[in-house]
């Protein structure tokens, strides 16, 4: 199931990729994960923009809606484009883009969720509420990220 979205948040997309890469700081704009941390960083081709060392390779561990996943960042484009590969219940692909604009930055969103088994049926009948909760979550992070700016 595919649910994407496009969101127009006025604060710079350099900041704006710096939250969203950084996934400690999906707590405060995300009501669903309740804990975020860096597990470990394997950076390969990747200039260090910060001293937390995030980048391609970086992984953390999640628990979103009481679900553990295992998160990797494998698309790490500063101020460009983000992708996200995460395992859990279930598996999902989050690509982000972030395109400058006049008043700050338009960040397309897709997530590709893949379940598994019985998981399958959940999803279909649940994607609508899935993408509603997505658009609030996206809300958050829009005001998380003025109030920054």
């Amino acid at each position: 199931m595919r649910v994407t979205t496009t969101t127009r948040i006025a604060c710079p997309p350099e900041q704006l990729f710096d939250t969203l890469a950084d996934l400690r700081n999906e707590p405060q704009w995300n009501s669903r994960v309740s804990t975020a941390e860096l597990r470990n960083t394997e950076l390969r081709n990747t200039e260090l923009r910060s001293t937390e060392s995030i980048g391609q390779g970086s992984r953390f561990a999640i628990v979103n809606g009481g679900t553990p996943y295992d998160v990797t960042i494998t698309t790490y484009d500063r101020a460009s484009r983000l992708v996200l590969e995460a395992s859990g219940k279930p598996d999902l692909t989050i690509a982000y883009t972030f395109t400058p604009t006049g008043d700050g930055t338009q960040l397309e969103s897709d997530f590709d969720f893949r379940p598994r088994g019985a998981l399958k049926l959940v999803f279909a009948l649940l994607g609508p509420v899935i993408r509603r909760d997505v658009g609030k979550q996206f809300a958050s992070l829009k005001a998380l990220c003025e109030r920054s700016t």
